[in-house]
């Protein structure tokens, strides 16, 4: 409570998430502005007041009433008494005007007989100095605070980029494991470009108003009409023109132009989330996608297809953020999101050769042939990729409301067991499934866990999250995993093949923690986390209470519930329809999958100049680096005689 309070969030009925904190930034800095013109003005009264004789004659009377004391607590008590009475807040503007005239310099040393003159100094000081130096327009404490914790999220969440990348490629076979390496290096390069570029203007930018409120329902940039209240802006990109109300614009965020130094540590940290979309799609197309293909729909997913799911998820403008729904860490606008374009770029491509084979299986219904698991190349390698996800995963939810507020440790500690949980639930599942103690199946449970709480960390206690969240995440993998081979085989078409079960990781337990908050969402949690005030219900706002935002085991009414499910089926069906244009499009155009001949040999070798792993002899050479193969050998090769006489002996 403390520390929402010092960061100027009420506890109850403030929402929170990163676009209510870009806006409450940008209402302070609108605030600021006024405060300091304000500032002006008056200093520039306590100058014509200082000159004036009546100035001198209380300086006089101030200075005879010091020589008459002669114990110190007096003296005190005597000068409050005078300042008092010559309106000591005129002095202590002036010594605000002191200043303002020399920026960067310490606070000057006030006559002793001005204590409180001395105090309204050091604050003063205190507040231009962070304010300008540290490139905060009206920067405090909290502020500062804030900056430090969000930065640091960012990198440990920019780190998830590793841990995708070891766990894919450990889960693949080493024929492709530089492709694997490569589209990660892409993701977060790619995802850098574009969301600087429109990506973070689609999310939070708009036309600044002189309430600090940005956009509309739909986009950061003003695509409706605008009017006296929203002043309309192309995807946040200034049009430069008034076309009569349509695009009349104010403001730029496109390429973060208009974006002030005060929002760089929120766009750092929405960069990452961003980026993170792509390398969870990359799983599930691995081993056959064409790498001119991958930076399409990598380009696409992160420039316009998320940027526009944030916006209405997290947005104070956005229509989904205004029903009250509870998505506090992308449960449904990530891994939801994620997890549907997954599924549908698998689709698109079709499995990979050799994945199913010929035959019956059975698991609920009959299909007409078996799967088969192809190699793990390097399981350790999957591990220690698997723990940096887990540490990432931590400031990923305990960073996603873009301040330190009283949610944080709690959401760390919640994070932390939900891996234990989801880890013991699937290793037991391995157990009765392979009857062996499974690596793979428990680290998949570990991740299954967190995602299954993205959405409902915001709202639902720890117990709920070990004991129920957790458990029924892992099963929902397991069901989605089920789904992509044997339901999709059986009714829609062809199995799905996603080597990393990217699409039933992260969509059916993304769904699970949104359907969790209608269950479980404890009152008291929601009340000081959220508030109850959504325009967006059709329950007008007087009338809405806390029963229609807790989650039923609660007492709630289903209100909460029926507005998660609702806010799941608008991102599924536009998270299927984008990447079904984005994937077959690519298809139709025949940039999405190798040839044949490219995919049994190996993208590595075919794309990418050579394999990730050789233990052919290598020699320096003063022009490089050159591998060295005799002739003779490579000809016994080919014609299956032996290799020259002294040969091996020669390259020993």
């Amino acid at each position: 409570a403390i520390l929402a309070s010092a960061a100027g969030l009420p506890r109850d009925g403030h929402p929170t998430g990163p676009g209510h904190r870009i806006h409450h930034i940008r209402k302070q800095r609108a605030n600021e502005r006024r405060r300091r013109l304000e500032q002006r003005e008056h200093v520039a009264k306590v100058q014509d007041y200082l000159a004036s004789p009546e100035a001198a004659a209380q300086h006089t009377k101030l200075l005879d009433e010091v020589k008459k004391m002669n114990v110190s607590e007096r003296i005190a008590a005597a000068l409050v008494k005078v300042i008092e009475e010559t309106e000591s807040h005129e002095v202590h503007a002036e010594f605000g005007r002191r200043l303002s005239a020399a920026p960067g310099a310490p606070p000057p040393t006030p006559p002793p007989f001005f204590p409180h003159a001395w105090d309204a100094a050091e604050l003063g000081y205190l507040d231009t100095h962070f304010s300008d130096a540290a490139g905060s327009k009206g920067g405090t404490l909290q502020y500062m605070i804030d900056t430090v914790w969000i930065i640091t999220a960012a990198l440990l969440c920019f780190f998830l980029q590793a841990g995708f990348g070891l766990l894919e490629a450990g889960a693949l076979r080493a024929k492709n494991a530089k492709n694997i390496m490569l589209k990660n290096l892409m993701d977060a390069c790619i995802g850098g470009l574009v969301y600087y570029c429109f990506g973070y203007a689609i999310c939070y930018g708009g036309a600044s108003r002189p309430d600090g409120i940005d956009g509309n329902a739909f986009s950061g940039g003003g695509l409706f009409k605008s009017t006296e209240a929203h002043d309309g802006i192309w995807f946040g990109v200034d049009v430069g023109m008034d076309t009569g109300g349509w695009f009349r614009t104010t403001s730029n965020y496109w390429m973060l132009i208009d974006v002030e130094e005060d929002e760089y540590y929120i766009f750092l940290f929405q960069y990452v989330f961003a980026a993170t979309i792509a390398t969870i799609v990359s799983g599930a197309v691995a081993e056959r996608i064409q790498f001119r293909g991958y930076l399409i729909y990598s380009f696409f997913l992160t420039g316009f297809i998320y940027p526009f799911a944030a916006h209405w998820t997290w947005d104070p403008n956005g229509f989904i953020n205004s029903w009250g729904i509870c998505d506090y860490a992308g449960g449904n606008a990530v891994h939801a999101l994620s997890g549907c374009a997954a599924w549908m770029g698998a689709k698109a491509l079709g499995p990979r050769i050799g994945r199913f084979v010929e035959g019956t299986s059975k698991s609920l219904v009959t299909v007409n042939f078996k799967p088969v698991e192809l190699a793990q190349h390097n399981v350790p390698m999957m591990c220690l990729g698997l723990f940096i996800l887990w540490l990432g995963f931590i400031p990923f939810i305990g960073g996603s409301a873009c301040y330190v507020n009283f949610q944080l440790g709690r959401l760390c500690v919640m994070t932390t067991l939900s891996g234990c949980s989801g880890g013991c639930v699937a290793l037991a599942w391995g157990y009765m499934t392979e009857k062996h103690a499974s690596l793979e199946q428990a680290m998949t449970g570990v991740l299954a866990a967190m995602v299954g709480i993205c959405s409902s960390c915001g709202c639902t206690t720890i117990w709920a999250a070990f004991w129920i969240i957790a458990p029924i995440s892992v099963l929902a993998y397991r069901f989605g995993l089920w789904f992509n081979i044997y339901f999709c085989g059986k009714f829609l078409g062809g199995p799905v093949d996603d080597p990393l079960g990217a699409s039933a990781l992260h969509y059916w337990p993304g769904v699970w923690s949104m359907i969790a908050c209608g269950l479980l969402s404890d009152p008291d949690i929601w009340d000081a986390t959220y508030g109850i005030e959504f325009s967006g219900r059709t329950t007008k706002v007087e009338d809405l209470t806390l029963d229609d935002f807790s989650g039923i085991f609660y007492g709630g009414n289903g209100m909460q519930l029926a507005y998660q499910l609702l806010s799941v089926v608008v991102i599924t069906l536009y998270g299927l329809a984008s990447c079904f244009l984005l994937f077959y499009g690519m298809k139709l155009c025949g940039t999405l999958r190798v040839p044949e001949a490219d995919e049994l040999e190996g993208l590595d070798a075919t794309h990418h100049g050579g394999l990730a792993y050789t233990d052919t002899d290598v020699h320096i050479v003063p022009a490089g680096l050159r591998l060295r193969k005799k002739k003779a050998d490579m000809d016994a090769t080919k014609d299956g005689s032996e290799s020259p006489e002294g040969t091996e002996s020669h390259e020993a």
